[in-house]
Parts: C-alpha cells; structure tokens; sequence
C-alpha cells in the first residue's frame, strides 16, 4: 500500500471499463424545456448498457412525470422567484 492509499481523505479516480452517457431535451420555449443527462458506467459495455437501461427506465417511469409537472412561476404573478 502506498502512502497515497494509505490516507481515506484523498481519493483517486480510475476510469476502468465502459460507459454510456446520453443528454435529452424535450420542449421548444425557455419555460416549456426540460434537459437531462443519464450516465451509466459498468466493467463491460454490456454492463453499462444494463446500467444505462435501468436508469432510463427509472427516468421514464418516475422522472419524467415528476419533473414536467414543475412549472415556474410568471414574472409578476404575485410569487417571489426565492
């Protein structure tokens, strides 16, 4: 064990294996879009892809519905931004 190991306040990241990353963007207007980034990483692509299929169905199913139903506030509307 080397002295960098050693010591649990420093922490080094090895990238190893695979992963998936997709970016979504649903909506036209600055009020009406919604982004998302999924990430899966796994130590082969196909568990990446495993990964990256039980995140997006997460999204789908709980995710999605939940975030469309945010809508800001309009400017002047009576509710304060903060």
């Amino acid at each position: 064990m080397t002295d960098d190991t050693a010591n649990p306040e420093r922490i080094e990241r090895t990238d190893v294996g695979a992963s998936i990353e997709a970016r979504f963007k649903r909506g036209t207007g600055t009020r009406d879009e919604d982004q998302f980034t999924i990430k899966a990483k796994g130590k082969t692509a196909e568990e990446a892809a495993a990964e990256f299929e039980f995140l997006l169905e997460k999204y789908e199913a709980e995710y999605s519905d939940r975030c469309r139903n945010i809508q800001p506030s309009k400017a002047g509307d009576g509710e304060s931004d903060g």
